[in-house]
Order: C-alpha cells, then structure tokens, then sequence
C-alpha cells in the first residue's frame, strides 16, 4: 500500500518536472527570436532572391533530321582525260561514295543540318599526279502529293590532291547549316555528279 503511494507521488512529480522543463525551453526559444530594430531594418535591406528563370527552349520540340539517301548510280565516279576512250588503261581516277553522316539542331523554328561524306579516291594509269575536284552533288527533298519535291539542291567541288601512282586516298566533305523546315517527310540525296 505504502509502495503504491510512493510510486503515485514519483509519477506526478516526474510528469511535473518535465511539464516544467518543456515550459521552460518554450520561453528560451521564444526569447531567442527577439531582435532589435536595428537587425529588423537590417534584414529587409536585403533584397529577396529571384526566382530562378524557365528556360522554355526545353519544351520546343527536338530538331528533325532527314533520312539519307544515296542517289541510285551516282556513288562511283570514273574519270578520263577529254578526248581519250573509256578504257582502263586511259582512267585518270576513281572515286567512291561509302560514308555519310548528319547531325541536326534547331535554329529558330527551322533545322540546320550538318551533313558529312567521304569515301576514296585512286589514281588510274592516265593520272599525272595534282588536283582532282570531285562534284558532290546534295539535295533535299520532300514528298508532297506522291513526287519529290526539290526544296534545296547545291552541287560543291571537293578538293582532292593524289600523287601519280600513289595508292588510293580517303576524302571527306563536311557542309554546316542546311537550313530546313522543322517538318516530317524530308530526304537528304547526294551522289557525283559531273553534269
């Protein structure tokens, strides 16, 4: 009986000291926040920070890059001096197609196209040595109502230097900022072309 009584009076006095003790941090707390006028003023000096900006460039939708497409017969180009026969014993050179490549980002509402080709080139019997230009011909198409409509076409002179009887050489050409509509349904075609 006594013990029950002494464990009674322990807990109300144990749940006083803590009720004390949390009343106590209450106003410590409370007190730490006082400030003078000074450290007031102070503060709202200080402009608030800005929001950081949206950059909306993110919601655009991702530049559209054309398929590639080689035009048939037109990536092997022989060539003999003017006048002579086709034959293999008067071929001044030969030059191949075998790689391309593009990349493609926006710019403004368009794409801008960056195309790259190469492939090889060797001298034939007739070849003296010195500077060969080969005739890239690139166009960009698109199908409207079932034919291909031409939008851009440009014919560029690629220049390859080979030595006489030296073996056969890799060329490349690269062209930056094909402007195109940012649309579906375009084609990119290359090949030689000597007309």
């Amino acid at each position: 009986m006594v013990g029950n009584l002494l464990a009674k009076s322990l807990l109300k006095n144990t749940g006083r000291a803590f009720l004390l003790a949390g009343l106590a941090a209450t106003l410590a707390a409370c007190g730490s926040f006082s400030s003078s006028d000074g450290e007031l003023e102070a503060s709202s000096a200080t402009p608030a920070a800005t929001a950081p900006t949206f950059d909306l460039s993110v919601l655009e939708a991702p530049a559209m890059c054309p398929n590639l497409q080689e035009l048939h017969d037109t990536t092997i180009l022989t060539k003999f001096p003017r006048g002579k026969e086709r034959t293999p014993e008067n071929l001044s050179y030969q030059a191949i197609i075998n790689e391309s490549a593009r990349t493609c980002r926006r710019s403004g509402k368009n794409s801008a196209m960056k195309l790259g080709i190469a492939g090889t080139i060797t001298p034939g019997p007739a070849w003296k040595g010195g500077e060969a230009l080969l005739p890239v011909r690139v166009a960009v198409t698109k199908d409207v109502d079932g034919e291909d409509k031409t939008i851009y076409s440009k014919l560029f002179s690629v220049p390859v230097t080979l030595g006489a009887g030296s073996p056969s050489a890799t060329w490349a050409f690269v062209e930056e900022d094909i402007i195109l509509p940012n649309e579906p349904g375009h084609n990119v075609v290359f090949g030689f072309d000597e007309k």
